[in-house]
């Protein structure tokens, strides 16, 4: 694993909700020294409950710069004040007066010496090069130009264009993005989520009552469950399909909701949670007899890989999920449906004869967080040798 150099990451708030780049970046320390900047979201908002919220949130975080949780050691986070992104050039010109201010002033207070920029998302694309880097990692974890309730696609495809020039390495989640994200200057190296196999291999063997949580202990019967943000990813129809076919069956779905699920909630079978934490997760996924990941098809769903899918296998429960790309690489170890009716088929024959939990984990070999961050670390230390970037001082952390 590198040591001793200083990194500067543009991604989603550290501390709000678990992703790759937090799962990654958790390994680089205490190593190495990270200053993290909480960005802005890459849509004009709307006059909707989730965006309300979430303006609140951002300007919370700018008045009060103390981080909700705990830091690691060697992390550093900031919330510069940033207007969401808008196609005026006034505010993206405001934006890089702030953002480029806060980092100057932190790198200053950590001495911050020839730092990495890592970038997970678009906009980085204008503080990229004025940051004193030695280097530039554009790491693409989805294509935030189709992104559901995306209004800026060309904005954001122009921003990404302009990053992938900047970049000096290079990565993607999947291979679609893989063959999209291209500078022509080197390979675009795939690199898959991850998976905290420990934490979620909990979730496997009997479980008491007294040991579930409440809202799921009085269920009887199967339960056919599902985490994660609720959006225009899920197919609708698919699930109350599901939940027509098989009354005696619960379909819970656990997570922030961003769409109506009026069509669901008129079935007695259908429970919906709001997001539990992280830490919780595999003491819900343990009352799931059947992890559903019920996408519909798309261009977005296509490019994506899902991040829960390596967590379901962990554990151990069946898997049942809709054709897409990135899914499609375990065949065999998770069932693929691509219609309702083949859904309740495929969920029906792992309720009567469920797969070994074995068979899923053996996938999962060599797919641990602390493998893609090894996988990563290596490709950062070969482009810093290309690039003939200096070596950091002896002695440094």
């Amino acid at each position: 694993m590198i040591k001793g150099r200083d990194f500067i990451v543009f991604s989603d708030d550290w501390g709000r909700h678990p992703f790759s780049c937090q799962h990654i970046m958790r390994h680089f320390l205490p190593g190495n020294r990270i200053l993290w900047v909480n960005t802005i979201g890459m849509r004009l908002p709307r006059l909707c409950l989730y965006d309300v919220k979430r303006a609140f949130e951002k300007v919370r975080s700018w008045a009060d710069p103390a981080p909700p949780v705990a830091l690691p050691l060697g992390l550093r986070v900031i919330s510069p004040v940033m207007v969401p992104l808008s196609p005026l050039a006034s505010v993206r010109a405001f934006n890089r007066r702030s953002v480029l201010g806060a980092v100057a002033r932190a790198s200053r207070d950590l001495d911050l010496r020839d730092p990495i920029l890592l970038a997970t998302v678009p906009n980085a694309a204008d503080y990229a090069g004025l940051c004193g880097e030695s280097l530039v990692v554009y790491y693409c974890v989805d294509e935030f130009s189709v992104w559901p309730g995306m209004n800026l696609p060309e904005m954001v495809r122009e921003l990404e264009a302009d990053l992938l020039r900047k970049a000096d390495l290079v990565m993607a989640v999947s291979d679609e993005l893989v063959a999209r994200k291209s500078n022509g200057r080197g390979p675009t190296h795939l690199l898959t989520h991850g998976v905290d196999f420990e934490h979620f291999s909990a979730a496997i063997g009997p479980v008491s009552a007294a040991g579930l949580p409440e809202a799921l202990r009085w269920l009887e019967g199967p339960v056919i469950g599902f985490y994660g943000l609720i959006d225009s990813h899920l197919d609708i129809d698919l699930l109350a399909d599901l939940l027509a076919a098989r009354p005696h069956w619960n379909v819970v779905l656990i997570g922030t909701r961003r769409i109506p699920l009026d069509a669901l909630e008129r079935f007695p079978n259908f429970l919906w949670l709001p997001a539990v934490p992280y830490g919780e997760l595999p003491r819900y996924a343990a009352r799931f007899d059947v992890a559903v990941i019920p996408y519909v098809v798309n261009e977005h769903t296509c490019t994506a890989n899902p991040l829960k899918l390596r967590e379901y296998l962990a554990t151990g429960k069946p898997v049942v999920a809709t054709p897409m790309t990135e899914v499609l690489r375990f065949d065999g170890v998770v069932r693929i449906a691509a219609s309702s009716d083949a859904f309740v088929a495929a969920i029906e024959d792992e309720l009567r004869s469920p797969t070994p939990a074995a068979s899923r984990w053996e996938v999962l070999e060599g797919e641990t967080w602390k493998d893609k961050a090894e996988l990563v670390s290596c490709w950062i230390e070969e482009a810093l040798a290309a690039s003939g970037a200096p070596r950091p001082l002896e002695g440094t952390t």
